[in-house]
């Protein structure tokens, strides 16, 4: 993954955090998971029992304001932005992502610095 969608979606994270809190003591906390395979943005996310998908064309930026908005509106505390998938749906979409990106890679992880593996 590029250091741009990492400090992207580091900014994201910081930004969702620093909102209104839901209620004194207990803010929406936002946590986002990258760097998973395939790499880039958050395909999914969830809060409790709940959870949303990016529409067709949707920024991340538009797609996490929708997320945490309904998150909120919910009473939920804590949204998680991509992950592991947990359900059949978020499995669909990975899948398809997952096959997408290798039609247009070779397949290959790029190395990652500052994480033990050298080229």
């Amino acid at each position: 993954m590029s250091n741009e969608l990492s400090r992207r979606l580091e900014a994201l994270e910081r930004r969702l955090n620093a909102e209104q809190p839901l209620r004194p003591g207990a803010p929406l906390k936002v946590v986002v998971v990258y760097g998973g395979l395939p790499p880039g943005v958050p395909l999914w996310a969830v809060a409790g029992a709940h959870e949303w998908f990016p529409d067709p064309g949707e920024e991340l930026e538009a797609f996490a304001e929708r997320a945490a908005a309904a998150a909120r509106a919910l009473k939920e505390t804590l949204l998680v932005l991509g992950g592991l998938p947990k359900t059949q749906a978020q499995n669909d979409v990975a899948l398809a992502a997952y096959d997408a990106w290798l039609l247009t890679d070779d397949g290959v992880p790029p190395v990652e610095p500052g994480r033990g593996i050298h080229g």
